[in-house]
């Protein structure tokens, strides 16, 4: 191991790429050769072993997790270089090999299994089991080793070596200011006089080389102060100025909120539905809804409204509002259009149809009953906008064709607990809508 000035600044790189320099050992009433690492030929530091039977070859902790890291980067590579030029092909009887520049695909073996194996023990060559052997540690400790200041006389143990080189007078340590080398134990009066070690003046907070702080004046420290605190109300004002800004934009934001104008557009629609053999949903950003197969009900000899939701949550308790639009592109039979509290049938809906008939079905019943009846129409062709608005807890239609509007009232969003969903029922073969 080499002992170079630069590594002597700081001790602890000796001991990063390998033992203790068989130089330094100053004594041991031992034979030391069982105390050598066969990878750095050096005194073993922080041991580990090879745990496989009648090994036990003990290596410094370095240089086996060195040789363990080279070992599996060999493998890979040869793994990479050995699979790229040859390609084993399946039993066939007659151990032919086939290029991988086979011209032929349908000569080309379906797969490729190149046999790999764990880094190996540098001693017995089987797979590296780490363990610890106790009496290797306990010999380690009997032994006295020198310190690798050639100034210092001391003569520590093997458990003390790391501490004393860390701590010893004689280890030589760079000036902050000037950047010489100092004995430790001098390096503190040394940088209390060196003129270019760097001091902050405790009242104007500036730091400067003690040469120019020897001269820095009490005008000058006064006059920094100045700046510092001008410094300081500048970025105030450029905070407070930060603050206005975004205090505008919520007010701006507040403001559309109160108007309902302020929704996040819903741009690409999901759904969900339990009659998935009846509907069928096609397209990418309209996205058409058509009742492929309608479902009669013999009791009632009509067709049975046939549900689809958005699968889209609705907040009831959200900050920003929710838009989305839908276009009848086909209805020859009724249509209803609801909102309701959970995606199953046991749920509270509410309902328009299109006569304007506005009705509420309970939970645990299966029939709608009539709360109102408005003005609110649609059919074939017509554009409908759909937006909820929080602050003022309703639920706003617009037929955007005849301009009527229709509303969920804010007792019945209510009703609807912490979220909503909305939902679509047909039930004419072929009737469809489009969301955009």
């Amino acid at each position: 191991m080499q002992t170079e000035s630069s590594n002597l600044l700081n001790p602890l790189e000796l001991l990063k790429s390998s033992g203790i320099p068989k130089h330094l050992l100053y004594q041991s009433k031992i034979e030391v050769d069982h105390l050598i690492c066969p990878i750095c030929l050096n005194i073993l530091w922080k041991p580990v072993a090879c745990g496989q039977d009648k090994c036990f070859q003990s290596y410094c902790e370095v240089c086996i997790n060195k040789w363990i890291q080279d070992q599996a980067g060999d493998v890979v590579l040869q793994e990479s270089l050995y699979s790229q030029s040859l390609i084993v092909a399946p039993d066939s009887g007659s151990g032919s090999q086939y290029s991988s520049q086979s011209s032929s695909f349908s000569e080309m073996p379906q797969q490729i299994h190149v046999e790999t194996t764990l880094p190996n023990c540098p001693k017995c060559k089987r797979p590296f089991k780490k363990t610890s052997i106790p009496i290797i540690h306990n010999l380690l400790d009997s032994i006295q080793l020198s310190c690798i200041y050639e100034e210092c006389t001391t003569k520590p143990g093997y458990e003390q070596f790391q501490k004393h080189i860390l701590q010893c007078p004689f280890r030589r340590i760079n000036c902050s200011g000037c950047g010489l080398q100092q004995l430790q134990n001098e390096l503190e009066q040394h940088e209390n006089q060196c003129e270019q070690v760097t001091i902050e003046c405790s009242k104007c907070f500036n730091k400067m080389s003690r040469k120019l702080f020897q001269i820095h004046s009490i005008d000058d420290c006064v006059q920094q102060q100045f700046n510092n605190k001008d410094n300081q109300i500048a970025q105030l004002y450029k905070k407070i100025e930060e603050l206005n800004q975004k205090n505008q934009q919520l007010e701006q934001k507040i403001c559309k909120m109160l108007k309902g104008d302020s929704f996040d557009t819903i741009h690409q629609f999901s759904f969900k539905t339990m009659f998935t053999q009846n509907y069928q949903f096609t397209g990418n950003q309209a996205i058409e809804a058509k009742l492929i197969r309608p479902s009669f009900n013999l009791q009632k000899q009509k067709n049975d409204f046939l549900h689809f939701y958005i699968n889209h949550k609705i907040k009831t308790q959200a900050v920003q509002g929710i838009i989305w639009r839908m276009r009848i592109q086909t209805l020859k039979g009724n249509l209803l259009i609801g909102i309701c509290s959970t995606l199953c049938h046991y749920s509270i809906d509410f309902i328009i149809n299109k006569l304007g008939e506005i009705k509420r079905k309970e939970w645990n019943e299966n029939k709608y009953k009539l709360l109102r009846k408005g003005n609110f129409t649609f059919s074939e062709g017509d554009t409908l906008t759909f937006q909820f608005m929080p602050l003022q807890q309703c639920l706003r239609i617009t037929n955007e064709n005849r301009h009527i509007v229709c509303r969920f009232e804010p007792t019945e969003i209510i009703e609807m607990g912490d979220s909503f969903f909305s939902f679509f029922s047909l039930e004419n073969q072929g009737d469809s809508l489009i969301f955009i």
